[in-house]
């Protein structure tokens, strides 16, 4: 992480250059979770500002995500991943179906969970795209977008309650939205099935 962070600040000098590999730290990120996203993030939103690091951070882990997904859910089948299907992935995969979107949305929200375990349990489902999308979008979002508030003024943050009360309610707005948008295209999906 140490020589990611160093090319970054390297490469701040030059405004497309750091949002390119910006945006490619954060897609690696999703292929080896190792790398710490948050740490990412902050270092995108310090060298590029808040709204441009927070960008190129967001998309650059959701498409990474989105591969990821993809990727596993074509070769599921095979002895490699079958081999990857331990219990905590079976226990996520149990969770998924309990409640699926509450516990996509808080996996990819909340740092300390395994994101990219959610990713692997999801691609094994019988959960199509769109509705594992919409949540890892809206929880990605939050993720990075707190992530990146943080970074671009660290001292700023710890110093202001306000901030605090700022970032807990983008949480709860953020949740409501994620939530409406799924009953809305849920609906959508509906109406195309019963008309086929």
């Amino acid at each position: 992480m140490q020589y990611i962070e160093q090319f970054l600040y390297w490469a701040g000098d030059y405004f497309i250059l750091s949002m390119f590999f910006g945006f490619l730290a954060a897609y690696i990120e999703s292929f080896i979770p190792a790398l710490p996203i948050m740490a990412i993030a902050a270092v995108n939103a310090a060298i590029n500002g808040l709204v441009p690091g927070f960008l190129v951070s967001w998309l650059g882990t959701c498409a990474g995500v989105i591969s990821v997904f993809l990727l596993v859910k074509k070769l599921a089948h095979l002895d490699f991943f079958q081999k990857r299907k331990t219990k905590k992935v079976e226990n996520i995969i149990y969770k998924i179906q309990k409640s699926q979107f509450m516990v996509i949305f808080l996996f990819y929200t909340i740092p300390v969970l395994p994101s990219s375990m959610m990713t692997i349990a999801a691609a094994f489902c019988d959960i199509n795209l769109k509705d594992f999308v919409v949540p890892m979008l809206f929880g990605k979002f939050l993720m990075m977008f707190m992530a990146s508030y943080i970074g671009s003024d660290i001292e700023g943050f710890i110093h202001s309650p306000l901030k605090i009360c700022v970032v807990s309610i983008i949480v709860i707005v953020s949740y409501w939205m994620a939530n409406r948008m799924k009953k809305d295209i849920d609906k959508i999906y509906d109406k195309r099935h019963r008309w086929e």
